[in-house]
């Protein structure tokens, strides 16, 4: 969904302004963003590990959709959409992109992180220095959000290049917040509107715009008072954190009669901004060890997973499958509860099935596409070539993500199109899940997931889906803590440490290696649990995506629900039936995953000197 704002700034509007306030600050952009810095410098090696997920492979994919779908005559400034169901297919910036800037400039910085990919390198700084001369970038008391998601950019580039320009900006950004708060009047919220209550194809809104709003401040203000040291940003998240878990935003459209749903979390209107707001929540709940506001959000994030199908990550809108990963690993993090599988199961499936990977299968849907319904049919309005463009559309949007999120067999004709906060949210969730795969404190490792991921203390390989096997190959760890998936019995793990069986000891499901060295091979082998799972789901294939908990009052559910059959590898999908008819992508042509032997292939694996936070 595009972010709230007042009016639209199209790329022609965008060039102007452009050019009224390039001239003044141009110089001050280039000596906060040092593109010279942003080249990745870490450590690049060959290997040969299973063709199996990796998620650094998918950021490499990333980086190419990331700078090849700019557009390049206005700062290079993200498209707003892309438009895949019609033909020729075309990117356009109406509605715009640009208040949604800072998630791409973050995605695009937090994927080549993890990739190391020198691709369209000078991308990055344009992009950059094009959002921090973009009017976006002063802060609306109405609709402060595009300042909220450039920090977030700023902050991870800082990470990387903590230079003192660049930390003056995040400064100035951070100050506009506490202005434009002060300037409401309380001090406590920026925006206090009615709710939505009208049908729209999304849903009923209810109160998603001003939680939405404040979510994304808290978040961004929490984490730069971290890296800043200032506390005066932590007190505003905690004014903007009390207002949003005020009752009157948090009612559901029914409840039990002795149930107070607000106390809860439980909420009516736009899923994606209530996840906003969750995650902004937590990381001020983790960063002043607010328990029960770590209550509230676990509570809320387990009443959004009775939407869709929570099993394979599949909630509506990709936003939101991008924000329920995250919110699993950092309710993880701070101890809230163990939703480990829970990110395992979105990223292997739904987070990993939006991202467009193969064009020639996005080809062959957008072919069949109806005739007639593209820019080039005088009926759909003149072609604007600053805002639009139709050229090389599907190859430059190859590593983006699909927005709908609602249809798990096919994204319908109607549906088959990317929004640009979709990609702005999956990619940084294809980063957390990379970071959280496995990490170190003092010497002891801990893997958290099974997925492919090089660390400088062990590199992990994964031979999932196709059979159960994990080795992990030590650098510098002392001690090793590996946590076992739910769906595997822990007292089945055979472990192996070069080629000798091995007996590390259980503390919940982790299994712990007390003194490893380096140069030690870990393997693990267990039964590969295949399981056949039914799943009813009331969202229709005809409607339009579902980002709403309410989906108004004209919808009707249908009188058969359609109920999927499932058939997994561990947390991995590797079918459903029944096939859901019609035109459009189809999801989910996982036959090569019911192999019983992983392929190998060779690869370059990178170690960046530095992992941001996130």
């Amino acid at each position: 969904m595009p972010e709230p704002h007042k009016g639209m700034l199209t790329a022609t509007m965008w060039v102007v302004s452009l050019c009224v306030a390039g001239a003044a600050s141009s110089d001050e952009p280039d000596r906060a963003i040092r593109g010279e810095r942003l080249r990745p410098t870490g450590q690049r090696y060959e290997a040969v590990v299973p063709d199996t997920l990796d998620l650094a492979e998918r950021a490499r994919l990333a980086v190419h959709g990331l700078t090849s779908f700019l557009n390049a005559g206005a700062g290079h400034a993200p498209y707003g959409h892309t438009y895949f169901n019609g033909v020729p297919p075309y990117l356009s910036d109406m509605p715009g992109g640009p208040p949604n800037w800072g998630k791409i400039a973050e995605s695009l910085i937090l994927a080549r992180v993890m990739c190391g990919s020198e691709e369209n390198l000078d991308v990055d700084a344009k992009t950059l220095e094009g959002m921090l001369a973009s009017p976006w970038m002063v802060v609306n008391p109405e609709a402060p959000t595009p300042v909220s998601c450039g920090m977030q950019a700023l902050m991870a580039v800082y990470q990387l290049d903590p230079n003192p320009a660049l930390k003056a900006k995040i400064d100035a950004m951070a100050e506009s917040h506490l202005r434009a708060a002060k300037s409401r009047g309380t001090g406590a919220y920026y925006y206090r509107g009615p709710s939505d209550l009208r049908d729209t194809a999304l849903g009923v809104v209810g109160d998603g715009l001003p939680v939405f709003i404040a979510g994304r401040a808290i978040r961004a203000l929490t984490r730069w008072s971290a890296l800043r040291g200032e506390p005066r940003y932590l007190e505003l998240s905690g004014k903007l954190a009390d207002h949003v878990v005020s009752p009157e935003l948090w009612a559901a459209e029914a409840e039990p009669k002795a149930v107070a749903g607000a106390d809860h979390g439980h909420f009516s209107g736009h899923h994606h901004s209530y996840t906003q707001a969750l995650m902004g929540l937590l990381w001020y709940a983790g960063a002043t060890h607010n328990t029960r506001l770590e209550q509230f959000v676990r509570e809320s994030y387990e009443y959004m997973r009775t939407f869709g199908i929570a099993r394979i990550g599949l909630f509506g809108e990709g936003c939101t499958v991008g924000d329920m990963t995250q919110l699993a690993i950092k309710l993880s993090d701070v101890g809230a509860g163990d939703y480990w599988d829970d990110a395992d199961q979105c990223v292997r499936n739904h987070l990993a099935e939006l991202q467009i990977t193969d064009p020639e299968r996005l080809r062959r849907a957008v072919a069949e596409m109806p005739r007639g319904r593209g820019k080039n049919d005088t009926t759909q309005g003149p072609f604007d070539p600053q805002n639009e463009s139709n050229d090389r559309v599907i190859e430059r949007n190859v590593g983006v993500f699909l927005s709908d999120a609602t249809h798990p067999t096919r994204i319908p004709e109607h549906n088959l199109l990317s929004t640009i906060c979709c990609t702005g949210n999956c990619t940084p969730a294809l980063y957390a899940a990379w970071e959280a795969t496995v990490r170190c404190r003092a010497d002891t490792a801990q893997v958290n997931l099974w997925l492919n991921r090089a660390s400088p203390w062990l590199d992990l390989e994964s031979s999932l889906p196709y059979e159960g096997k994990v080795v992990i190959r030590n650098k510098t760890a002392r001690r090793l803590a590996v946590r076992i998936p739910r769906w595997v019995d822990v007292k089945t793990v055979r472990a192996r440490v070069n080629e000798a069986d091995a007996s590390p000891f259980v503390v919940g499901r982790n299994l712990v290696f007390d003194t490893i060295h380096p140069r030690d091979v870990v393997t693990l082998s267990f039964p590969l649990d295949e399981t056949t799972e039914t799943y009813t789901l009331k969202w229709k294939q005809s409607e339009f995506w579902k980002e709403s908990t309410n989906p108004g009052s004209s919808w009707q559910p249908p009188k058969e629900p359609t109920r999927y059959v499932c058939r997994f590898r561990g947390n991995t999908l590797v079918d459903i039936s029944p096939r859901d008819p019609g035109l459009g992508y189809p999801l989910y042509l996982r036959d090569p995953l019911k192999l019983s032997k992983a392929p190998m292939k060779p690869l370059t694996r990178y170690l960046p000197p530095v992992v941001p936070s996130w």
